[in-house]
């Protein structure tokens, strides 16, 4: 290595931290509450009942059963070591923002582990309450575009070095860890670890999915102008006029397509039965719309 070029690197990362900084304290903000959220998960809900995990998160699971290591300097170590073998494929935003939440996530979960909690009678319940809640944490951070580390550093390095894909290798590390759990937890907290990855990933899904969710309408009707109108004055919303022709009849229509929040589609639909009984309207779930009027491209 050229050590001429240290400080120009230097100088380069401290640009993308101050850049972060001054653009990024959202994701900040969100980050801190959801590697919060994740630590408590981890050592209130999980430790306790001797839940098996996936991911990084299940070998320091495994550790802390095995050798009673505490689960902060096994994710911290982890980390360090996995962020070092694939920096060279990783995105400087994708490494610092790596870099933070497990940093975070090891000093949270030390601070937790100072705390005695009550315990949840009823195991289902507890693996079900753990799975929505690091799931909540986990996508509140990837809802912003943040990483957890762990098995994320592997699978983002192995797709850039081999093209493998991301969901299915993910998939196979995470079984494999899980399996490895059953030589130290007996079956029914292995089916309970099960359980509570499924809270998770429905939870991430919900939490990423939830807060963009809008309706999309296409619409068919003889009464384009008053339907138009309605859209422009009464709902202030834009709207996109789709020249078509009916397949049977040959004539000629113009299709209304509009997206809307929740509350703006039902007034449009109340409002089109009330001027064309014989309108002809679709109405579909978007999950993230990007654009004027609705998220800004820079907060991708």
């Amino acid at each position: 290595m050229n050590f001429l070029q240290l400080p120009r690197r230097f100088r380069r990362l401290s640009e993308i931290i101050t850049c972060m900084v001054k653009d990024e304290w959202r994701t900040f903000c969100v980050a801190t509450l959801g590697t919060v959220l994740m630590s408590f998960a981890l050592v209130a809900l999980i430790i306790p009942y001797r839940f098996a995990g996936a991911g990084l998160s299940g070998i320091a699971l495994l550790t802390k059963y095995v050798f009673d290591i505490s689960p902060a300097w096994v994710l911290a170590g982890g980390n360090m070591l996995l962020l070092l073998w694939g920096w060279k494929e990783l995105s400087p935003r994708f490494v610092l923002w790596t870099l933070y939440v497990s940093l975070l996530f090891s000093v949270t979960v030390a601070f937790f582990e100072l705390f005695t909690y009550s315990v949840i009678a009823n195991t289902l319940l507890a693996a079900i309450l753990s799975g929505v809640l690091g799931g909540l944490g986990m996508g509140m951070i990837l809802r912003f575009g943040g990483s957890t580390g762990g098995t994320d550093v592997i699978v983002a390095a192995a797709r850039k070095r081999w093209g493998v894909d991301m969901g299915m290798f993910s998939f196979y590390i995470n079984i494999a860890i899980l399996l490895m759990s059953w030589f130290v937890v007996d079956l029914e907290q292995l089916l309970l670890g099960g359980v509570l990855l499924y809270a998770e990933s429905i939870t991430v899904d919900g939490v990423i999915k939830s807060f963009d969710r809008r309706k999309q309408m296409t619409v068919v009707t003889c009464r384009v102008e008053e339907v138009r109108r309605f859209i422009v004055d009464t709902l202030e919303r834009s709207a996109t006029l789709v020249s078509g022709e009916g397949a049977y009849s040959g004539d000629e229509r113009t299709m209304i397509m509009v997206v809307l929040n929740r509350r703006q589609a039902m007034e449009l639909k109340r409002f089109i039965v009330s001027v064309d009984r014989n309108a002809f309207l679709i109405m579909a779930d978007v999950s993230e719309v990007v654009g004027e009027g609705f998220k800004h491209w820079k907060h991708i």
